[in-house]
């Protein structure tokens, strides 16, 4: 290279920088499992070296071990080809916070880091500190991207720098000084503690002999005619310097008031001093004033792919999709995010204690479907189901799991691939079995049988850490329960009446510990009515209801005690159950743990632990009863377990064969019987016309659409329209019924029609892949038509149903529907989700309007707060919305209304959306939810378009 003598502004080569995929996964860990909504600035580490290959300039490197503390990190001291260099990362928790980053204030800040470290000295003794870096990001967890941009912030003089010379280092050195320097290089390089230093000088005496000394020597290198060069680390390969130089130069003048240097830029040829392309080269600047006053902030430029001078004030991040990183165990991590996600704003999820948790389900059937599919997105990962039932074509649009593909199939071997389909993960064990029944006489020829399935019942029971019984009859969960009290283990019962349910857990054994532990009761006949805790014992689901199997006629069969529920019954019980499951887990007394009642203070991050929880759809109730184990209870008290104890299985077959035997031996002869469910009329009057030929607009195919559009199913619906703009997701198919692992990245208004059809044949459903206009988040003039014609599509939607249902996952996609259901006087029922609570609501009748008549609506300017009947309106989701999505919406309802009646609909949009009211996101508003939640809220939604439907108002 000639030499170029011409003196001109000093230009650098910027300096490019490697993220490799691993830090971005080890940045989503860390934001998933520690950060949470922590967005404070992170210190990392990236790695700096100088040129390697002649054609190829070196990229600054950050990796996975970046992000670790130096405490972590055996490898923060880096080696020859990984200098270790500070940094910040700035991780946003949403994209709009990402975009709204001050990028220009943030540079500042870095570049006023670098300045104290210049004027107090730190840099002389750790010079990487020149070359500190930025990086802000924003992690999108769901989708598995990162958007980034780095800079490498530089502080810019208030004069130009001026590049007097430059030329090879060969053109410049004699042959003994190039000698001389290269073996310099190579001891520098070879040692430890001075390899992984930047910046250092670069000593020839007259003699030749170069010397390599660090920057805290400057003073030793002054005067005998030496020649001095301020060297540095230079990554690139082209004709001019690197961009360290900028700092060090800043340093040079800063710190030893010098305004003219000879540097030296540094690079190698596979790991050898390369005097041929290394460059050495002179530069004069001014010194700069006032940037020793402590409260001064240098101007700064260094964003990666912006030249001095030209810096833009919107940079375009960059974008790296971590899709393909562990694709085998990705769809894991996707189904167990929301769990983690919980513990950002509540608690910590214990996902190891979940996973290894063995689940025993007694029952297939309707509640058994719901609860192995919610503890599935709890977690949970061994599961095992007992059956003896055969799938119905009756059962399909009632247990959330079976297809019409499984008609007559045993309902063990049927539940395999659907729960398979839905998390892949899951270990899952089907036995076909039936379990014994209190009450029904067994023959002699039966009996060899039925005690192999005794024994198999209680290897079962001891295999496993909690049991749910989900049978259809007290009879069938009498034996289970006296097993589970005998071996102390976890118990949820959930029982169903006709509108009514019952959701408990069981008090622990007398007298054991859990988990195994030893007895601290060393005689059967001396059981205690207290646990190994000391406290007084909870009671099982017979301590409340000790004659309800006594009196049984044993000639009595199975169906004349099942109870026909309301469709939606099984989803709020189930969703209760798995809820209270998961409280108990989490205790820190798990099955010792006292009951708690409504109202009770607790400490407990997942909220209080009642013992039972009673509630009915009709009354619209839930209430908490504690219930200590009873002295009685025929299958929890001392007496019948000191009993089982002793006899083994020939106390179970006598006590099923001989009706009197439970009572001489419980005392329970003259008690009455109570029900645990009130036991209200089965005969609940239908519609059915009415329901088959209402048409219901669902708007959400996710959690929320999937169970009410089956629980509509089931209650007679038989038109539905299903308006959604997403896709299905790995995470989706887990927490969303109906998806399997064949729907994935397929439209969710697409996918749902199918599984609808493969439950209910009859179903004439619709959908519809539309994204719902929301107020707050503004369009470009180029998507305006596209958005309008949605608008006019919804309207036409509403317009053409009876019923609609707000089941978006935001409240701003509600406000649109709300104000048009309002103008056609719709019926509109909203269910909302928050973490640990819901909201199921229906909308009141329109002003001035004949509900499902004609309009009576006189003037526009004149309409009333009261309906047509004269009754004061019921208000719609934003009327005790305060945080509604337009801040003009609960002021100003009427006025709007009136202008939505007297414009073309969309003048009044364009009018409406084109403006950003709202600074929050889809990101900030979206809610993660405790699982079970939707199905609670689903349930209660469509019990109450039933309710609403049958009523005579309307």
């Amino acid at each position: 290279m000639e030499a170029r003598a011409a003196a001109r502004p000093l230009q650098v080569a910027a300096i490019g920088c490697c993220a490799e995929t691993g830090f971005w996964d080890a940045l989503r860990r860390l934001k998933l499992d520690v950060l949470g909504t922590d967005d404070s600035p992170i210190p990392i580490t990236g790695y700096y070296t100088p040129r390697q290959y002649e054609k190829i300039a070196s990229l600054f490197r950050i990796c996975p071990k970046s992000i670790l503390p130096p405490s972590a990190n055996a490898n923060s001291f880096g080696d020859r080809n990984n200098c270790p260099v500070p940094g910040t990362l700035v991780n946003t928790n949403n994209m709009r916070g990402f975009q709204n980053l001050d990028r220009a204030l943030l540079l500042k800040a870095e570049a006023k880091k670098i300045l104290h470290d210049i004027i107090s000295g730190k840099v002389e003794e750790d010079p990487a500190l020149l070359l500190r870096f930025l990086v802000i990001s924003f992690a999108d967890l769901k989708n598995w991207k990162v958007y980034y941009n780095v800079a490498f912030p530089s502080l810019t003089f208030d004069s130009k720098i001026t590049l007097l010379s430059l030329k090879v280092a060969s053109e410049v050195l004699s042959q003994d000084e190039a000698a001389s320097l290269s073996k310099a290089f190579t001891e520098w390089r070879k040692s430890s503690e001075t390899t992984v230093v930047p910046f250092f000088l670069v000593n020839i005496p007259p003699d030749s002999s170069a010397t390599i000394r660090q920057l805290k020597d400057w003073k030793t290198c002054q005067g005998n005619g030496q020649k001095l060069l301020f060297g540095f680390y230079d990554h690139g390969n082209r004709g001019f310097p690197g961009w360290a130089l900028r700092n060090y130069i800043a340093f040079v003048s800063l710190r030893w008031k010098i305004e003219k240097v000879q540097f030296f830029c540094y690079r190698e040829k596979r790991g050898r001093p390369d005097v041929q392309q290394s460059l050495i080269g002179e530069a004069s600047f001014p010194t700069p004033h006032g940037w020793d006053d402590p409260d001064y902030v240098p101007e700064a430029i260094g964003w990666e792919g912006e030249t001095a001078g030209k810096e833009s004030k919107e940079k375009k991040p960059k974008e790296i999709d971590l899709s393909s990183i562990n694709p085998a165990s990705q769809d894991e991590e996707k189904q167990l995010m929301h769990l983690k996600l919980m513990g950002w704003r509540h608690f910590p999820v214990n996902l190891d204690k979940l996973s290894h948790a063995r689940c025993l389900l007694l029952g297939a059937g309707t509640l058994g479907c719901e609860v192995a599919r919610l503890l599935m997105t709890w977690g949970i990962r061994k599961l095992t189901v007992v059956d003896d039932g055969c799938v119905s074509m009756s059962d399909l649009v009632k247990q959330s799991l079976y297809t019409d593909k499984d008609c007559g199939v045993p309902r063990v071997t049927a539940i395999i691939p659907h729960l398979k389909e839905r998390c892949s993960a899951v270990e899952v064990e089907a036995i076909q079995m039936e379990i014994p029944k209190l009450g029904h006489y067994i023959s002699a020829s039966k009996i060899a049988s039925v005690l192999d399935d005794c024994k198999r019942l209680q290897t079962l029971v001891d295999s496993n850490d909690v049991v749910f019984l989900l049978n259809d009859t007290w009879e069938s969960m009498w034996l289970p329960t006296v097993l589970c009290a005998d071996k102390n283990k976890i118990v949820i019962t959930t029982l169903l009446g006709s509108d009514s349910y019952l959701v408990m857990r069981h008090g622990a054994g007398p007298g054991t510990k859990s988990g195994g532990m030893v007895d601290v009761i060393a005689q059967i006949g001396n059981l205690s009515t207290e646990d190994a805790l000391g406290r007084q014992r909870l009671g099982c689901c017979f301590c409340s209801d000790t004659a309800s199997l006594i009196n049984l006629d044993r000639n009595e069969t199975l169906n004349q005690h099942s109870t026909v529920t309301l469709p939606g019954l099984t989803s709020v019980a189930s969703g209760i159950a798995v809820e209270l499951f998961a409280r108990m887990l989490h205790h820190p007394d798990e099955i010792h743990a006292p009951g708690d009642i409504s109202g009770m203070d607790t400490e407990h991050q997942l909220g209080i632990l009642p013992h039972q929880m009673q509630g009915s759809l009709s009354k619209c109730v839930l209430s908490t009863v504690l219930c200590n184990s009873s002295s009685n209870c025929i299958a929890c008290s001392n007496v019948v377990l000191s009993e089982y104890r002793r006899r083994g299985f020939d106390f179970v077959m006598q006590a099923i064969n001989d009706s009197t035997h439970l009572k001489d031996l419980t005392g329970i002869s003259d008690l009455k019987k109570t029900s645990a469910c009130s036991n209200i009329s089965t005969t609940i009057p239908v519609h059915l016309e009415k329901l088959s030929s209402a048409r219901c607009l669902l708007l959400g195919a996710g959690t929320l659409g999937c169970d009410v559009a089956r629980i509509l199913m089931d209650c007679g619906v038989r038109k539905l329209t299903v308006v959604d703009s997403g896709r299905v997701v790995v995470s989706n198919l887990a927490r969303q019924s109906l998806y399997t692992s064949d729907d994935r990245d397929t439209p969710k208004a697409s996918a749902i029609l199918g599984h609808l059809k493969e439950r209910c044949p009859s179903v004439d459903a619709k959908g519809v892949k539309m994204e719902i206009p929301m107020p707050g988040h503004p369009v470009s003039p180029n998507e305006a038509a596209s958005m309008l014609e949605d608008c006019k599509r919804l309207q036409e939607l509403v317009a053409s149903h009876d019923a609609v249902f707000l089941l978006t996952d935001t409240r701003e996609s509600r406000w649109l529907p709300t104000l048009l259901c309002t103008n056609e006087n719709k019926i509109a029922i909203t269910a909302a989700l928050g973490y640990d609570s819901y909201l199921v609501m229906r909308h009141g009748a329109g002003p001035g309007t004949t509900c499902g008549g004609p309009g009576v609506v006189a003037a526009t300017d004149k309409l009333s707060v009261e309906d047509v009947l004269g009754r004061q309106r019921l208000g719609c989701y934003f009327c005790n919305d305060v945080v509604a999505p337009v801040d003009v919406m609960l002021p100003k309802l009427w006025k709007l209304y009136s202008y939505y009646i007297l414009q073309p609909l969309y003048h009044f949009l364009d009018h409406l959306l084109m403006q950003s009211v709202s600074n929050r996101t889809l990101d900030q508003q979206c809610t993660v939810t405790r699982p079970g939640l939707a199905s609670i809220a689903s349930g209660r939604a469509a019990d109450l378009f039933t309710r609403l439907l049958h009523h005579p108002d309307g």
